[in-house]
């Protein structure tokens, strides 16, 4: 599984915001017991074989699966910034894997628009322009952190609608962060020490 890395979710182009939500008249899915959306193609795509670039092996899919990300991109960015959190590309499944508040109208779009492809749908609490919010507001006090000496060394909305936060003084973060911020965004701290300029 190929995730978006977590520093680069506000910048890279599967991750995106926008303004007012479209609508469609496609028929809903009906979701497995799992309660994850798929699209009809789903059914039938399954990952093909590895192809090898330098030695190295790589999905087959991959530049299918990034084109695929690239239509769901500039339709989301106008339409439907208020429920969209993010994407990823599942290469070993032959799928993307997208995340969102629920929403009919998202969801009517992608089941309609995306039926030969393979598109997952998952929910999120948040959409991308709340957590990058959060996420502005912890980098603006990193000065403020690094006072208290708790060096905040990165970080990044998640497109599993939370922030992610990486300090070499996890116990004390996971204490001092939801104190300053609230709890209404999940904050996950993982050890991280500074990153060295290249």
């Amino acid at each position: 599984m190929k995730k978006v890395p977590l520093l680069a979710l506000a910048l890279v182009a599967f991750t995106v915001s926008g303004c007012a939500q479209g609508t469609t008249n496609a028929p809903l899915a009906v979701p497995p017991p799992d309660g994850m959306l798929r699209t009809d193609g789903c059914a039938t795509h399954t990952s093909p074989p590895a192809m090898t670039i330098d030695g190295t092996p790589q999905p087959a899919n991959q530049n299918d699966l990034a084109a695929l990300a690239g239509r769901v991109q500039p339709y989301a960015d106008a339409h439907f910034a208020d429920v969209y959190t993010g994407l990823e590309l599942r290469s070993e499944t032959d799928r993307i894997r997208v995340y969102r508040k629920p929403s009919a109208a998202f969801d009517a779009w992608i089941v309609k628009e995306f039926a030969r492809d393979c598109v997952e749908v998952v929910d999120t609490a948040h959409n991308q322009r709340e957590l990058q919010a959060l996420a502005d507001r912890i980098s603006a006090d990193m000065a403020y952190w690094q006072a208290q000496r708790l060096p905040i060394n990165s970080v990044g909305a998640s497109i599993d609608g939370t922030v992610n936060v990486g300090t070499t003084e996890v116990d004390r973060a996971r204490r001092e962060l939801p104190q300053r911020y609230g709890t209404d965004i999940a904050i996950v701290v993982v050890f991280q020490g500074p990153i060295m300029p290249a």
